[in-house]
Order: C-alpha cells, then structure tokens, then sequence
C-alpha cells in the first residue's frame, strides 16, 4: 500500500509545478556534471524581408552585453552561431543591418541544432522579444528547503487522495468550458466574416456611386480627383508594405520566441530531472508522503481556477459572437442601402448623359446657323426664326436637366450622401 502511495506522489510532482519543488536546490557537483555533457553548440538563423531572404544581416549572441558569437546572413538568409560552452545560461540573440529595425531575443536558452526565423521591418528602433524560463529559479534552490517536509505520513496519504479527486472534478469542468467557449468562438469568427462580406459588399457600391457622382462633374475636377487618389494609392502602398513588413515580423520573432522558449523547456526539464533525483535521495517515505498531499491539493487549487477561468472565457465568447452577429446584420442592411442609393443614382446620370446627347446634336445645328449668318447666306427673318428654334430647344433642354439634377439632389439627402 505504501508503495501505491509513492507512486502516486510521483506522478502528481511530474505533472505540476509547486511552490515546494521550484524550492530544491542543485548542489553544485551536479550543475557541473550537466554542463560537462554537452558544451558545444550551433544554431541556425533564418532571415527575410517580406518572405524574400535577406544578405548581410549581422547575428551575434550576447552574453552579459559581451558578444561571444556572430555571424552574417548569406545569399539565402541564413546565419550559423556557434559557441563552445552552453552552459553560460541564458543569453541575448541580436539581429541587426543598416535601414532596417535591430531585433533583440532575450532569456534564450542555446540548444544544439535549434533553428529560429526572423522577418526585419525598414526603419529604426529596435524590436525586442522576452523568453520566460523557470531554469534559474531551478538553480537557485536550496538544499535547506527539502528540511522543511515534515512527516505526518497518514494524513499526508489521506490529503493526497482528497486532493487528487478534487482535480479530477476540476479537470472535466475545465474541459466542459473550453468546449463551448470554442464554440462560441467559431461562431463570432463566421459572423465576423459574413460582416466583413456585407461590408465589401457596402463598399463596392459605394465605389460605383462615387464613379457615377464623378461622371456629373467638369473634366477638371476629374483630373483633380485622379491625381488625388494616385497619390491616396501611393501612400496606400506604402503603408501596406510597412504592415506587411511589421506583421511578418512580429509573427517571425512569436515563432522564434516559441522555439526558443521550447528549447528553455527542455533545459528545463533536464534540470528538474536532476533535482527530482537529488530529492529522491534525501527524502524518507513519510516525507514524500506529505509533499505528494501538498501538490495534490495544489493542483486542485488549479484546476479549479482553471475551470472557472474556462467558464468565464466561454461566457465572453458567447457576448462577442452575438455583438459579430449583431453587427454582420447591420453591414447587411448598410450593403442593401448603398447598392439601392447606386443603382437609382445609376439611371439618373443615364438621363443626363441623354440630354448631353442631345444637345450636341443642336450645338451642332447652331455651329451650321452661325456659318450661314456669318457669310450672309440666309434671310435675317429666317435666321431670327430658326434662332428661337435652337433656344427653345436649349431652354427645354435645361429644364430636363435640372429636374435630373433635382432628383439626383433629392436621392442624395434621402441617402444622406
């Protein structure tokens, strides 16, 4: 039954971190055997700009602001760093070359064959990265704090069995949570992409509108508002490259962030390994009994935060999936609205384009009058009637074409354009 026991507390201290454990110190003689068994090491970089590799990029690892490796990126993007001894602990990776942002990863642990991606960004500054790590804490335990675990065996035993049903129920109503609170994010995500839909869809008629506005206007004005929107769509494409450029950068260094802080991991479970075994050396059952209650009841202490959390995160999902859903409704109605506002907007400017028409035809009629007057080869009397005629024509013509303007007036404040 004892055995069972220590089994037990075994499996829960391998599953959680605690107070207790983070507490254990490494003697020093097991430090240096850690280091001795691995001391050299490499790294590759991978560098680009917007997807393409990038030459001449300077890398270089830190240590204590001292550089104690370097390199330049090739033709391919691509850096090796090597160093003779990894057991210098955590280190700074700089990535740095003229014109472009110097990105810094700090808290990296060097792990042999690691591999990382980086995507520069044009400007200056500098775009720093942290890799949390938990070996130092390791480090930094105490041999004086294992004396603390006092015996007590029986009702360490009954705590940890207490406690471990505890996070079993804690578990399953995590799990219960995560699941609809996935749920309810999936369906903000589809609401979120039917608004944007409705709203391209807004933006598109409006697009047309604003075409068919312009088509009313002098010529002037049309050459004023394309040189105007060359130079909107120049600024555009400077800020799309900028973004693109940030965004590939930012989502490089959060993969090299990871990679790094999983080869931190490992260091770190190596050195849990070895204060595991050290522990194991200085603890009496009784002892374990009791560390293994302690971790027990931790870890229910957890789980049941984490499911509570789990709760609340699903219960916020739900409120934003129905405000997405709110809101695809409303650029629905918006999209319906503008392609209405077009296509009415639409038939008018045809009715204008008619009386454009026809009024060329009677210019052309007064340029034939004109000539004939000029060369005298029409009776006055005739040129009078024919002259009344052209302006009845004219004026009958202005007249159509401020009803057209009137209504195109009228559709406008009914839009509020």
């Amino acid at each position: 039954m004892k055995k069972n026991y220590i089994l037990v507390a075994t499996l829960v201290i391998g599953m959680s971190l605690t107070p207790v454990a983070n507490s254990l110190a490494l003697p020093t003689d097991v430090v240096t055997n850690i280091a001795k068994a691995e001391n050299a090491a490499s790294i590759t970089i991978d560098i680009n700009y917007l997807g393409q590799p990038l030459e001449g990029v300077s890398a270089s690892i830190l240590k204590d602001g001292k550089v104690i490796a370097e390199a330049t990126s090739n033709s391919s993007g691509q850096a090796v760093l090597s160093v003779d001894d990894v057991s210098i602990g955590s280190v700074d990776l700089q990535i740095k070359k003229e014109g472009y942002q110097t990105q810094i990863m700090s808290g990296l642990i060097i792990k042999d064959k690691s591999k990382y991606s980086f995507a520069m960004v044009k400007g200056t500054g500098v775009i720093t990265t942290e890799v949390s790590t938990g070996i130092q804490k390791i480090e930094e335990r105490s041999e004086a704090q294992i004396a603390r675990i006092a015996s007590q065996e029986e009702k360490a035993r009954q705590d940890a069995e207490k406690a471990a049903q505890q996070a079993e129920k804690q578990v399953e109503r995590a799990q219960a949570s995560a699941e609809d609170r996935l749920k309810e994010e999936e369906a903000t995500k589809a609401a979120e992409a039917a608004a944007a839909e409705e709203r391209a869809r807004a933006e598109e008629a409006r697009k047309r509108a604003e075409e068919l506005e312009s088509q009313s206007a002098t010529a002037a004005q049309e050459a004023k508002q394309r040189e105007e929107q060359a130079k909107q769509r120049e600024a555009q494409l400077i800020e799309l490259e900028t973004r693109q450029a940030e965004e590939a950068a930012a989502k490089a260094a959060e993969a090299a962030r990871k990679q790094a802080q999983k080869d931190a991991k490992k260091a770190e479970k190596e050195a849990k390994a070895a204060a595991k075994e050290q522990k194991k050396q200085a603890k009496e059952q009784a002892k374990a009994e009791k560390e293994a209650a302690k971790l027990a009841k931790q870890k229910a202490k957890e789980e049941k935060a984490k499911a509570k959390a789990e709760k609340k995160a699903a219960k916020e999902a739900k409120k934003e999936r129905k405000a997405a859903e709110k809101a695809a409704k409303q650029a629905a109605k918006e999209a319906k609205a503008e392609e209405k506002y077009t296509k009415s907007l639409e038939k008018l400017v045809k009715k204008q384009e008619k009386v454009s028409s026809k009024r060329e035809k009677i210019n052309k009629s007064q340029a034939k009058l004109d000539n004939r007057i000029s060369k005298g080869k029409i009776d006055a009397e005739k040129a009078r009637s024919s002259q009344e005629k052209i302006d009845s024509q004219h004026a009958k013509l202005d007249k159509q074409l401020k009803k057209i303007t009137d209504d195109i007036e009228k559709l406008k404040r009914k839009h509020k354009k």
